[in-house]
C-alpha cells in the first residue's frame, strides 16, 4: 500500500460531513487547553483533531461540489512542495490561536480564529471557483460556536467586572 493509497483512502473518508463539522469541536477544545495552559491537553487535542477525518466511513454520496473542493486540497497534498506549504499554513493558525489563548487574549484568539475561517471560505473561492461555498455550512457552524462561546466569556468576565465594582 503506497502513499497515494493511503491518500485515496484518506480522502474517502474525509467526505464524510461528520469529518468537516467535528473539527471546530476539536478547535475550541484546543483553544481551552491553551487558555488553561495544558501542553498535554493541546497536543492530545490536536492529534485527534488530525486524525478525525478518518474516523467516519466513507459516504455512499457525494455532494458534487465538496468533491472539487477535497480535490483539490487532495492535489495540493500530492505535490510534496504545496503539501508542506498547505500544512505549514494550517499549523501556524492552531499555533497562533494557542499563542493568542496561551496569553488570555481573547479578543485576539478570536480574530485569528475568525479570519481563518473566513480566509479558508475566501481562498476556496479562489482556487475552486464557486464549489468554494460548498463548506460554508461548516465554515458558518464553527463561527457560530467559536463566537457564541468567545461572547459568553466576554459576557461572563464583564459580568465578573460589575460586580466586583459594585
Amino acid at each position: 500500500m503506497g502513499f497515494h493509497d493511503i491518500l485515496d483512502w484518506a480522502f474517502a473518508r474525509h467526505l464524510n460531513p461528520l469529518s468537516w463539522y467535528i473539527r471546530p469541536i476539536f478547535l475550541i477544545i484546543i483553544c481551552y487547553f491553551a487558555y488553561r495552559r495544558s501542553w498535554k491537553g493541546i497536543i492530545i487535542t490536536f492529534l485527534l483533531m488530525t486524525s478525525s477525518m478518518v474516523w467516519f466511513p466513507a459516504p455512499e454520496t457525494i455532494d458534487p461540489q465538496m468533491q472539487v473542493v477535497l480535490d483539490y486540497e487532495k492535489m495540493l497534498l500530492s505535490n510534496p512542495l504545496s503539501a508542506v506549504i498547505t500544512i505549514f499554513i494550517g499549523v501556524i493558525f492552531v499555533v497562533l490561536a494557542c499563542i493568542a489563548f496561551w496569553k488570555h487574549s481573547l479578543k485576539m484568539g478570536l480574530v485569528i480564529v475568525n479570519v481563518t475561517l473566513i480566509g479558508k471560505i475566501v481562498f476556496g473561492l479562489m482556487f475552486t471557483g464557486e464549489n468554494g461555498l460548498a463548506p460554508i455550512g461548516t465554515t458558518i457552524f464553527g463561527l457560530i460556536i467559536v463566537n457564541g462561546i468567545g461572547c459568553y466569556i466576554f459576557y461572563r468576565k464583564q459580568k465578573k467586572v460589575y460586580r466586583h465594582k459594585e
